[in-house]
């Protein structure tokens, strides 16, 4: 009988083990399934993005800007533009509550933490597009900033 109710204590307080190391509140889930929604090609979007009277003038151009998002967390664009610090860099995915971050190559971040860079929304539906914002990026040196500069998704892929 002993035996028993020792044995019952220990696989009790093995349960109890198991079930604590277990719990999770869902974060590596979360970040890891926006990190794969964010992979792929954006294209600026600028029927959404206001762009400032010094950046108006080269919209055309602006227009063919594709920001690509690889599974290596590294980001490249196609060209350089005033109102984005830098072409290249690393990305860290955010979760449902978090927002995500580019860091730009080039850019001497004095301490990097999980609030350095440039903040990013997890992708999200309007009118049938894929989009993301970028908010308030930083410009390359001297230039205006832009407070919302949308990227629309052109290509998925978990490969890139």
């Amino acid at each position: 009988m002993k035996l028993n109710r020792k044995l019952s204590f220990y696989y009790l307080q093995f349960l109890l083990l198991m079930s604590l190391f277990s719990c999770s509140d869902g974060t590596d889930v979360s970040r890891q399934q926006t990190f794969r929604q964010v992979l792929g090609d954006y294209r600026l979007d600028l029927s959404r993005t206001k762009l400032s009277d010094g950046y108006i003038n080269d919209s055309d151009v602006y227009k063919n800007l594709i920001l690509t998002f690889y599974s290596d967390s590294t980001f490249r664009m196609n060209f350089e533009v005033p109102f984005l610090y830098d072409t290249s860099g690393r990305w860290k995915a955010g979760t449902i509550n978090e927002w995500c971050w580019i860091l730009f190559d080039s850019f001497k971040y004095i301490n990097e933490n999980n609030y350095s860079g440039s903040q990013f929304t997890r992708p999200f539906q309007e009118n049938g597009d894929t989009l993301i914002l970028i908010n308030a990026a930083t410009p390359r040196k001297n230039q205006q900033t832009l407070s919302d500069i949308y990227f629309k998704k052109i290509k998925s892929n978990a490969e890139l």
